[in-house]
């Protein structure tokens, strides 16, 4: 046994206990055994000592096996008990053993006994063993039914047949059925039609014992909802041989949707850089047309057909120049003029403007929550968003019906939050909705809405860029755009903006007085434009107008020439954007050489933002591609006279 065995032996013959340990010393088991005839005295023993057997004659004066089997059931119910007695009755044996014996056997027999005591310890220790897996197994049920109730995760069981048959409550939760919807329907019918096939392939593995990879599907809610899950179905119990499968999936709807979102903002921003360098180029060649349709006018008489022709040209420059406007505000390269806006005050004058232009059978529903707070916004341009979207809406209503528009303050959850400096979480935000009962859009739609040139309507209505443009000027603002629609029930459109947030305001400039052309007196002047056409164009009208001029199409050179002439210049016309540089830069430079000289500055790109403050902050005139001959002069001569 590889330790002695501690034996309780109730006995009253000392011969007879004797006789019974000399066997078991003579057959080699080793023992620790008291011997005891007292009932009293095996309680005490029972309550304090561990034993490892309980040996017994029957007979035993005052009591007798009986009384000891009671009180053995009540103290060490696992204790082995084995009656060795001299001759007992089958009936007393059977009810003995009923009672909880171990076993029992006669004294003429006791070679027998050691046997006995080592089968009785052996399912002893197995008993043991059985009972502490059981209670593991119990435990082990306990936890993962915990899990089972308390996980976050989608969690059902799969029957052999296919159906689900169990369901955590997070299933529940997330997917509004209940088993009684679920007994008479087949697992797959979670799953959106499409990727039904499989899914179902995916359970027949898992039912033959392999398991398949984690995989995304998605699943359909019992209201329709579509939700992606990811996660697995394994197989489980029975071996080799499944007795179930268990699916296990986490709702990741709402990071493939920020993905998504992310994605969707990446795009977004690719299209603007494109849409702003193009704007760029193509101001640039505007600029130049409307020039030289100005220097040819300057020659002709009214009543002359070229001067008509002429005129026409400058009219579709200005067209085409508003276009290109509407790219740089989708693209964000167009400085905004922010200023404390009453939102309640702007959407009440838009309203009554916009019933004037959306027709008779459309009509207004304005919901403005009261007291609502300034915003600080470019008041024209935020009303550009507004018309764009009243005008989309009316659109979308070509029998009639009716605009409704909602405005309110919102606190948003942190990850709706999109605008690229975003709020910290807590901030209000302005919401201004505009809703229509219109056809609606599918999701195909919505997924390119806001991109430029891109449209629904028929050919010959519309641009493609009122929504880009309500977009850009959203994003302008910190803000951003959410969308609802579906196909027959309608779109609404809702702008979000920080409420209350501090911009400093952006003084407007100030144009001088019309100075009449050729009065240039001889004033040196350094042009510096990349684009030869508007460098050809400004030497010539600048020229024409009596100026003497210098033209570079880089910084580094406007730099060498401007030092090589020991900054003898008296103003330098200069683009923002060159390839080799910005105006900051050329500021520094040249001012470090001649403090006092005067700049007047240009761009296709509109009023960026990153150089504006250093223009505005040192009282230099802008003038925004394509710009007209007379401004260029006015704006310079007021320069040069300040």
């Amino acid at each position: 046994m590889g330790q002695k065995v501690k034996i309780l032996y109730a006995e009253d013959s000392p011969a007879d206990s004797e006789l019974t340990l000399r066997e078991l010393d003579r057959q080699g088991l080793e023992n620790d055994c008291v011997v005891v005839s007292d009932l009293a005295r095996i309680e005490e023993l029972l309550g304090k000592e561990p034993f490892d057997i309980l040996l017994s004659d029957f007979a035993l004066g005052k009591f007798n096996a009986k009384d000891l089997l009671a009180l053995r059931n009540r103290l060490a119910p696992e204790l082995p008990f084995i009656i060795v007695t001299g001759t007992l009755p089958d009936e007393q044996a059977v009810d003995l053993l009923t009672m909880g014996a171990t076993d029992y056997l006669s004294k003429d027999r006791l070679s027998r006994l050691p046997a006995a005591i080592n089968r009785a310890l052996a399912e002893k220790e197995e008993r043991q063993k059985l009972g502490r897996s059981r209670l593991e197994t119990s435990e082990s049920e306990a936890r993962y039914r915990e899990l089972f109730e308390c996980s976050s995760d989608i969690i059902f069981l799969v029957s052999l047949g296919g159906y689900i048959t169990i369901t955590n409550p997070a299933f529940r939760a997330r997917t509004g059925w209940g088993l009684g919807q679920l007994s008479a329907m087949k697992a797959e019918a979670l799953v959106q039609p499409a990727e039904r096939e499989r899914f179902a392939a995916a359970l027949a593995a898992a039912a033959a014992g392999r398991t398949p990879p984690a995989m995304e599907f998605p699943f359909v809610s019992s209201s329709g909802k579509e939700m992606c899950v990811e996660g697995g179905l394994y197989p489980c119990g029975g071996g080799k041989e499944p007795l179930y499968v268990q699916g296990v999936f986490r709702d990741i709807s709402e990071q493939r949707a920020l993905e998504a979102q992310f994605r969707q903002a990446q795009k977004m921003e690719a299209i603007g850089r494109l849409a702003g360098g193009v704007a760029h180029d193509f101001n640039n060649i505007l600029g130049a047309i409307e020039g030289y349709a100005t220097l040819g006018l300057r020659k002709l008489d009214e009543s002359d057909q070229l001067w008509a022709d002429l005129t026409d040209i400058r009219k579709a420059v200005a067209r085409a120049s508003a276009l290109t406007k509407q790219l740089l505000v989708f693209s964000r390269k167009h400085a905004l003029r922010k200023e404390p806006v009453c939102p309640a005050e702007l959407i009440d004058n838009l309203q009554k403007m916009v019933k004037r232009i959306i027709g008779e059978n459309i009509a207004v529903s304005l919901e403005v929550a009261p007291g609502l707070p300034k915003v600080m916004a470019d008041a024209g341009q935020l009303e550009q968003l507004l018309m764009n979207l009243f005008i989309n809406a009316r659109d979308a209503m070509p029998g009639g019906g009716v605009i409704k528009i909602t405005a309110g303050l919102v606190i948003p959850e942190p990850q709706k939050v999109r605008a690229p400096n975003p709020a910290s979480a807590g901030t209000q935000f302005l919401r201004i909705a505009v809703a229509d009962a219109g056809t609606g859009m599918p999701p195909s739609v919505v997924e390119h809405l806001f991109e430029p040139f891109f449209t629904t309507k028929e050919k010959g209505k519309g641009t493609g860029l009122g929504l880009s443009t309500v977009y850009g000027i959203a994003s302008q603002h910190n803000g951003w755009l959410e969308v609802v629609t579906a196909e027959g029930k309608g779109s609404e459109f809702s702008v979000f903006l920080p409420a209350g947030a501090s911009v400093p305001v952006l003084p407007a400039p100030e144009l001088p007085a019309a100075a009449a052309a050729g009065r240039g007196g001889g004033a040196r002047l350094l042009i510096v434009e990349d684009d030869e056409d508007l460098r050809k164009l400004a030497v010539k009208a600048l020229e024409a107008s009596g100026y003497s001029t210098v033209s570079a199409s880089s910084i580094a050179e406007a730099v060498s020439l401007f030092r090589n002439a020991g900054g003898a210049f008296d103003l330098v016309f200069s683009d923002i954007v060159l390839h080799d540089g910005n105006a900051t830069q050329l500021i520094g430079v040249l001012l470090g050489i001649k403090p006092g000289v005067k700049f007047v500055f240009t761009s296709g790109y509109g009023q960026t933002d990153d150089t504006m403050d250093v223009i505005e902050g040192w009282g230099y005139k802008f003038m925004g591609k394509p710009y007209a001959i007379e401004r260029l002069i006015e704006a310079i001569e007021g320069s040069l006279k300040s």
